[in-house]
């Protein structure tokens, strides 16, 4: 997240429903690197704002910045679509917004968060957010697309692996936009299929990076990225708008060389389980 953002020391950074402070905490890491230490200090006064409604991850989040000695964070609690906290942080200058927001509102959809965050960046700040896949298909959700392609620019979208929060089973994408600057349709957003990331499932453990192929996969993916190359089966480029898929799985081309014998019965046994499970195959 942090540096397909591009964070560094004169970045301003904001997470407008921080949690724990888990993309602060990595933030505030990435900018200290080549800070003097008059810069780190100005980093800890005015280079990390975050908000939280709720009681203990609020808490948590202060503990998080002070353990890591950043006694001075600015850290909000309440909601982040609190008048008086949106105009406090839009006074801020803030360049750059990372957010991972609550799933499954009654009241506000994912992508509002997103809205909201872009609304609070300075112009041509940029947003790096993570959000559920369905928000990306492009059949459901349309008024809240079109609103933020009317303001903001869809820059890049990554397919992400279908158990990165795994034990829970929601299936998300990373999209990158520019806050304040329309969409242009005629412009090619950039999708990649970040679905191989190396980590492996181990009980007690969750996903890890048992291989240790993590880095070498998340340096091609950033080359892929920065460069805006298109790799068959690992990333595209195409014009969309509101209506439209914002997935790389609509776009990208197949690359056949990596397909084997058991990719092809694993597709034809998922077919006959799709069969029966819809009744139509019967014993003769």
């Amino acid at each position: 997240m942090c540096d397909l953002a591009g964070v560094n020391k004169n970045s301003r950074v904001a997470d407008i429903c921080c949690g724990s402070g888990s993309f602060l905490v990595t933030a505030m890491s990435k900018m200290f690197q080549n800070a003097n230490p008059d810069e780190i200090e100005n980093i800890r006064k005015n280079g990390l704002y975050g908000v939280e409604f709720d009681d203990g991850l609020y808490t948590l989040a202060i503990a998080n910045m002070i353990i890591r000695k950043d006694g001075k964070s600015n850290i909000y609690k309440g909601d982040c679509f609190n008048k008086s906290i949106t105009d406090e942080l839009k006074s801020k200058n803030i360049n750059i917004g990372l957010i991972n927001p609550p799933y499954s509102q009654k009241d506000v959809a994912e992508l509002e968060f997103v809205e909201h965050l872009l609304d609070i960046l300075a112009v041509g700040g940029t947003g790096v957010v993570v959000v559920p896949m369905s928000y990306a298909i492009g059949t459901k959700f349309k008024d809240i697309r079109e609103r933020l392609m009317k303001k903001n620019t869809l820059q890049a979208v990554f397919s992400m692996p279908d158990d990165i929060f795994y034990p829970t089973g929601t299936n998300v994408c990373v999209m990158v936009c520019t806050a304040h600057t329309p969409h242009d349709s005629a412009q090619e957003t950039f999708f990649g299929y970040c679905k191989d990331d190396g980590f492996v499932k181990r009980k007690k453990l969750g996903r890890i990076d048992a291989f240790g192929k993590w880095e070498s996969i998340e340096k091609e993916w950033l080359k892929l990225y920065r460069n805006k190359d298109v790799v068959d089966g690992l990333s595209a480029r195409h014009c969309v708008g509101y209506d439209d898929e914002w997935l790389c799985e609509a776009y990208m081309q197949t690359d056949y060389s990596k397909l084997t014998q058991d990719d092809f019965q694993s597709t034809l046994n998922d077919y006959l389980a799709y069969l029966i499970r819809e009744g139509e195959v019967y014993e003769s």
